[in-house]
């Protein structure tokens, strides 16, 4: 009894799965689209930049120069210990526009700074 109990719950597990990205709706737990004009979103890019712009002239990698956001070109959150915000970001490195992937975790509980920029990859167009 108790194995066809859990037997029908993946099965139907399996098809609200299939059935919410058959209908685009995101999967649970996964990612879904966030308003380039939210706050929140913005407030995360704005962190994201900084962070990047610091760590670069942290680094010995021989890029510190200034990093300035040009435009915001995508974002999308995910409900986790917090929210995870993955933005696609235009910005210009000393003057020079790339494209970049961030990602940036918040929890509002963390004091004083309730950011942390965990990804920053340079796209290559």
């Amino acid at each position: 009894m108790k194995r066809r109990t859990i037997l029908t719950c993946v099965v139907l597990s399996t098809f609200c799965i299939i059935a919410a990205l058959a209908q685009g709706q995101p999967m649970p737990g996964g990612f879904s689209k966030a308003s380039i004009t939210e706050k929140e979103v913005v407030d995360a890019v704005n962190f994201a930049v900084k962070a990047q712009e610091k760590a670069m002239q942290d680094s010995k990698s021989g890029q510190a120069g200034k990093l300035e956001l040009v435009k915001i070109l995508d974002a999308e959150q995910q409900v986790v210990a917090g929210m995870n915000y993955r933005l696609t970001l235009k910005v210009k490195v000393d003057g020079k526009e790339k494209q970049a992937d961030a990602v940036v975790w918040w929890q509002a509980w963390r004091k004083p700074e309730p950011y942390q920029l965990t990804s920053w990859k340079w796209s290559d167009q």
